[in-house]
């Protein structure tokens, strides 16, 4: 057996009071490098058939009580070195976008408003994804936010085109977890776009005609089509983790953030 004592981190050479061994290439590193990606390991292509799958369904593991919509054990975010880098060039690319979206829009927002409008349509993008990032940590499953380069390239496409594709990452998860978690991380990322439509909706009155109406209407818009769209509950998208889970609280996320998408968009906005 392999001695623990005077261990080197196979990445930085790093002396291992700690060492973490990788569950793939089964070599040690340090807690900076112990993530099969920030030290290239050998086996990428198990971890990449395993992150494919995102998580394991495991019906019979949920034993936690429930204490109230989210029960995660944590309370705080942990975030990787690499998966801050991720999130910097996501941020870039959305921020890009939304600029060339509401520029491309009948909203009369002018400079101000329209960096306004694209701060709230950032942050339903980012919001969004640590939401989800926040309740899987707490199950204890692994969660970090990463680019797809796919999504990347489409997403910077958009930025110079009339035809948006906005997603150039998002939360990826892995470990084992029930239908139950499963739903419930799905669910989190939604309930924020959702929150944050509402909390812009409740101070549209008190801006009168205003280029800051129109802004904050702007990213009022944007925020509940981003609840509706990711609520369609097919393939991939949220909504159809949360349908297999509870189709109750599904069509009531979904019937009030559609219908904030039609009170902005149309009646408080027509186009």
């Amino acid at each position: 057996m392999r001695e623990l004592h005077g261990l080197k981190c196979e990445r930085c050479g790093l002396d291992l009071e700690f060492p973490f061994k990788c569950n793939y290439c089964e070599h040690y590193y340090c807690p900076e490098h112990r993530l099969p990606e920030s030290h290239n390991c050998s086996e990428t292509w198990r971890v990449k058939a395993l992150r494919s799958a995102r998580v394991v369904m495991a019906p019979e593991l949920s034993q936690n009580p429930r204490s109230g919509l989210f029960s995660p054990r944590s309370k705080s975010i942990q975030f990787g070195r690499t998966e801050r880098r991720h999130l910097l060039v996501g941020t870039v690319l959305v921020t890009g976008a939304g600029i060339s979206f509401f520029l491309g829009t009948s909203f009369s927002i002018g400079v101000a408003g329209l960096v306004l409008a694209t701060i709230f349509f950032s942050m339903g993008f980012i919001l969004h994804e640590l939401a989800h990032k926040y309740v899987a940590q707490g199950y204890g499953l692994w969660a970090e936010f990463r680019l797809n380069m796919t999504g990347v390239l489409l997403t910077a496409i958009s930025i110079v085109s009339p035809f948006k594709f906005i997603a150039p990452g998002a939360v990826m998860i892995s470990g084992f977890a029930d239908r139950e978690k499963m739903g419930r991380t799905a669910f989190a990322g939604p309930v924020v776009n959702v929150l944050i439509t509402a909390a812009l909706l409740s101070v549209l009155p008190a801006l009168g005609s205003s280029w800051m109406f129109e802004a904050v209407l702007a990213g009022a818009s944007i925020n509940s089509f981003l609840a509706v769209f990711n609520l369609i509950p097919f393939a991939i998208f949220d909504g159809r983790k949360v349908y297999v889970w509870n189709r109750k609280l599904w069509a009531t996320l979904f019937v009030i953030s559609l219908g904030m998408t039609i009170y902005t968009n149309f009646i408080l906005h027509p186009f």
